[in-house]
């Protein structure tokens, strides 16, 4: 499985790999709908979600739910990670009882509370993954977030990873809109952001970090994804495709990180060590080593290393 130094998969990357893509969200009702979706062209991988919810009008919806099926019955290829985002209940129903499922990869639920986590799953009979948004009032409450992820946790097996909603808290939270020149760090949400992160931390569910609004505004864009980075949150949502290509790419790994990972991941390593002047410690660094040579992998980075070693790690991500 291994070659020129790093593994080589038999298989396209599992549906679990897909917290690591970029996840572009189209209306349903962009008039170009059937092209965006036809288009494999991409340069890099990305999940694709249509909404059918705040992104489309309320009295917009049917129609626009009965193109999106009609599309999806006629376009020979779409995209191997679709996720639709139904608003309610109905919505949700009238796509398990008229999409041609097995060409969606998950169900995005908007507005996330315990009670409706678990409805969905319900109401999806838990055979098709679901993507919990974090931008309802309980996603602002200490207490809530616990509940949250411990919902979240129940249903392990349709839900590994969880989206963060940011311009919702933003309104939740006085009416606000995020300013020009601001990452979502420097706004009332930032610390909100970092509740979050500690919420789920207790129970090791990847969280995903939260749209950038302002699609010209590229310098700011790279400095919130520095952030992200930083923040180990797993991958951006986007807005326009222009934001694919630097989303995935603040995710690529260095040289210089992937030769600390492998540092810290072998086996006859001391347990501290130093490297271009910072400290290296077995102890502490050992989940971030892994998911540096994860991400090696997933951007298909050549390195040199132990390769029982790496497919270790790379076997531990499917689980």
């Amino acid at each position: 499985m291994f070659s020129n130094g790093f593994l080589m998969t038999k298989a396209p990357p599992s549906e679990r790999w897909q917290r690591f893509y970029p996840m572009l969200y189209v209306p349903a009702t962009r008039p170009d709908l059937e092209d965006i979706l036809g288009d494999s062209s991409r340069s890099c991988p990305h999940c694709v979600t249509v909404c059918l919810e705040d992104a489309v009008a309320p009295f917009d919806r049917v129609k626009a739910a009965e193109s999106l099926a009609a599309i999806l019955e006629k376009l020979p290829v779409v995209p191997s990670s679709f996720f639709v985002r139904p608003a309610d209940d109905d919505m949700l129903n009238r796509v398990l009882d008229t999409f041609p499922l097995h060409r969606i990869s998950g169900i995005v639920l908007p507005k996330a509370t315990v009670e409706r986590v678990n409805r969905w799953v319900e109401l999806t009979n838990g055979f098709i993954r679901i993507v919990p948004i974090l931008e309802s009032r309980e996603a602002l409450d200490p207490a809530g977030r616990i509940d949250l992820s411990s919902v979240c946790n129940a249903h392990r097996t349709v839900i590994d990873f969880v989206r963060i909603g940011a311009n919702d808290l933003l309104r939740l939270l006085g009416g606000l809109r995020r300013p020009k020149g601001r990452t979502i760090y420097e706004t009332a949400v930032g610390g909100v952001i970092d509740s979050l992160l500690e919420a789920f931390s207790l129970i090791d569910l990847p969280l995903c970090a939260p749209v950038f609004d302002h699609i010209s505004d590229e310098a700011t864009l790279a400095r919130e994804l520095e952030e992200d980075v930083n923040r180990g949150l797993f991958s951006k949502t986007a807005i326009h495709p222009s934001q694919l290509a630097p989303i995935w790419n603040s995710y690529r790994p260095s040289r210089t990180e992937i030769h600390d990972a492998l540092r810290i991941l072998h086996p006859d390593s001391p347990a501290v060590m130093s490297s271009n002047g910072s400290m290296l410690e077995k102890a502490c660094h050992s989940t971030w080593a892994k998911r540096i040579l994860l991400l090696a992998e997933l951007h298909r980075i050549p390195f040199d290393g132990d390769s029982k070693l790496a497919e270790i790690v790379f076997q531990e991500s499917e689980t």
